[in-house]
């Protein structure tokens, strides 16, 4: 049964009445006079403001829906646990009241009027931002940690809002999802498992929110936490504070959209860099045999007993893993993957942390989601020396005395670090590294015994060691897969017949000279 006014005729309430139905106003002046309620037990849709000052329970007894249009509900109280779900924009103008369950914004809007108030809300009862909808504060004295009553799934984060100034007809809008932001470093190692986003219009004076998280939402150490403001392009940790104690961020809100949330604090590094063995100067690009081949490993190679030998992890506790679908074909096939790169982050000659990472075709070393700048943590803002080194090439690394770069978490300033252009001053000189005959910098490939150095005839040869050690000493034998001894990254080690990585090693890296000797550079 559905219980519609459809016509232009007054009705007034003055006491409890009981609709067991659904409530349906679409073209009738509908009064509901002080001290009456109006007890609504199915859905609730309206196509005008519910006039009288009265009050609406939602109190059925499975999930109700609410959809005024965008039009306002003098006072409304929720009392159903199964929830209310919001299916069109809503409008209180005066009080709401959570008594047990909570609203669903979905896709949509609640707003609260300038002298709306709100009560009863905690855990299991607030309202629910998970969709693009929020909850919107509209303004017309300033406002005083006014508490805006939103959580997720059962638990209850609200935001608080702050104003000074001459704001009046502005408008603050608040979601929370208890999620990891979106926006945030892929391998974030510090967190909280929430994100406040915050927007305003309208506002010409001071806006200030501070946000309530709890402690289980937090993944890692508290103590590392730092506030930190995304405004679409940036996050910067500079304009916040963190309250460990009370489980409270707080920042002053200056942009139209704000997404906040707690991380360790982090720089990120944007770097480029080239692999003499996979690089094709006619491309200007590398090859990407392995992932084609479904041979790039998902997790980090350097974590294991082929290569953690040569490559010692610093403050980098976590192996890094990737998503299958991050070797997928990508839109632009120069951000398809080509392999795992190993980095560090040096103050001169000390290592202070390492990161596995990945490289794409067109050389940008990117972190595990396959497209972001590379996320060191727990690192402050500064100039730092970096080497990126490879499996079996021999590394690179900024010249701590000439190029330090600059490190922060500012994406849009942070100092790119070319591997491949001679802009970029680096450790060793001209004799660290390849130069192909595009005239882009290469690491120098060959280095298939991990010994730091490249050469085919001297004692501990690279040549050897795949005749010996790979193909078991047998010439003519080939093996296909992820190898240290696929110096010309095709996904197969051959000794001989064409293609082999033996002809690969003289002719390409050693430049026909059978006693040449290539050492890494590494400060």
């Amino acid at each position: 049964m559905r219980v519609k006014i459809l016509f232009n005729i007054a009705f007034f309430l003055f006491a409890t009445n009981n609709i067991h139905a659904q409530l349906n106003i679409q073209a009738a002046n509908f009064t509901v006079q002080t001290g009456a309620v109006v007890n609504v037990q199915g859905n609730l849709t309206s196509s005008n403001d519910l006039p009288g000052f009265g009050k609406f329970l939602l109190n059925g007894s499975s999930a109700q829906n609410v959809n005024m249009n965008g039009h306002s509900i003098p006072n409304l109280e929720i009392n159903n646990s199964s929830g209310i779900n919001l299916t069109g924009n809503a409008r209180i103008s005066n009080s709401l009241l959570f008594t047990n369950g909570k609203i669903i914004a979905g896709y949509y809007n609640l707003s609260l009027a300038d002298i709306a108030t709100t009560t009863g809300m905690g855990t299991g009862n607030f309202v629910e931002t998970n969709g693009p909808g929020q909850v919107i504060k509209e303004i017309t004295s300033n406002l005083n940690a006014l508490e805006i009553p939103v959580g997720a799934g059962t638990v209850y984060r609200p935001a608080f809002l702050t104003t000074s100034g001459s704001n009046s007809g502005a408008k603050v809008g608040v979601q929370v999802l208890g999620t990891v932001s979106v926006n945030s470093p892929s391998m974030a190692s510090d967190y909280i498992n929430t994100n406040w986003t915050i927007t305003e219009t309208g506002i010409n004076g001071s806006l200030n929110t501070s946000a309530k998280y709890l402690t289980s939402d937090i993944s890692g150490t508290e103590s590392n936490l730092k506030p930190y403001l995304f405004n679409g392009t940036d996050w910067s940790s500079t304009v916040g504070t963190i309250n460990t104690a009370t489980n409270t961020i707080s920042f002053p809100i200056s942009i139209a959209s704000a997404n906040i949330t707690a991380m360790d604090k982090f720089d990120l590094l944007k770097s480029k860099m080239f692999l003499q063995g996979a690089y094709n100067s006619s491309t200007h690009l590398m090859i990407d045999n392995l992932r084609t081949g479904g041979l790039i490993p998902t997790s980090d190679p350097y974590s294991t007993s082929t290569y953690n030998g040569a490559f010692a992890r610093v403050n980098d506790a976590v192996t890094e893993t990737i998503d299958p679908s991050i070797l997928n074909d990508q839109p632009l096939q120069g951000n398809n993957i080509v392999d795992w790169v190993f980095l560090e982050l040096r103050n001169g000659h000390t290592v202070l942390q390492t990161r596995s990472a990945l490289v794409q075709r067109d050389g940008d070393i990117v972190d595990v989601d396959g497209k972001s700048p590379v996320t060191f943590n727990n690192v402050n803002n500064g100039n730092y020396t970096i080497a990126v080194r490879h499996r079996n090439h021999l590394g690179l690394s900024t010249d701590p005395s000439t190029f330090t770069p600059a490190l922060s978490e500012a994406q849009s300033s942070a100092t790119l670090v070319d591997f491949t252009a001679s802009s970029t001053s680096l450790y060793g000189g001209s004799t660290a590294h390849g130069v192909a005959s595009d005239g882009n910098y290469v690491l120098w490939g060959g280095n298939a015994n991990l010994d730091g150095k490249v050469n085919y005839i001297n004692p501990n040869n690279d040549k050897d060691y795949i005749l010996s050690n790979i193909l078991g000493g047998l010439a003519t034998g080939r093996v296909s897969g992820y190898s240290i001894g696929d110096l010309n990254m095709d996904g197969v080690v051959r000794y001989t017949n064409p293609t082999n990585d033996k002809d690969f090693l003289l002719s390409t890296i050693l430049a026909g000279t059978a006693t040449k000797t290539l050492t890494q550079y590494l400060p």
